[in-house]
């Protein structure tokens, strides 16, 4: 099985001290199976951006290298269109494009905010940071 990391579970790992459920749970799942979307790291790269921090940037770029990258293709264009126009009409849309993301790639979304993503019929969600 394999995982969408959302961008505040990518915040989390950043941390100088990251959740211990968090860092325990990623150390048993492969590298070959841990993703990330291109909206989140467009997202942690604006963040890093706007707060003109080098070595935070250059973690950023150090963890988005080392994780893959699942882009917003014609799979998840199609999921977002459905998830837009039946469950989340009003949601912002970031956070429909990453959950539109793990539907489309079906991957499991692994994020600190669930509850945001319950809405959204059959996409499996994890939060690793809590037992």
């Amino acid at each position: 099985m394999s995982y969408l990391l959302d961008t505040g579970t990518l915040v989390e790992i950043l941390r100088a001290a990251p959740s211990p459920h968090l860092v325990r749970r990623l150390s048993l799942v492969p590298s070959a199976e841990r993703w990330t979307s291109v909206i989140s790291v467009s997202q942690l790269l604006l963040a890093a951006r706007k707060r003109q921090k080098p070595r935070l940037m250059q973690n950023v770029v150090r963890l988005v290298a080392a994780i893959r990258v699942a882009a917003y293709d014609l799979a998840a264009a199609q999921a977002f269109a459905k998830f837009r126009a039946t469950v989340a009409p009003g949601a912002p849309t970031d956070d429909v494009m990453i959950a539109a993301i793990a539907a489309g790639h079906d991957l499991t979304l692994v994020t600190t905010r669930p509850d945001d993503f319950r809405c959204y019929p059959q996409l499996r969600i994890e939060d690793w940071t809590r037992p």
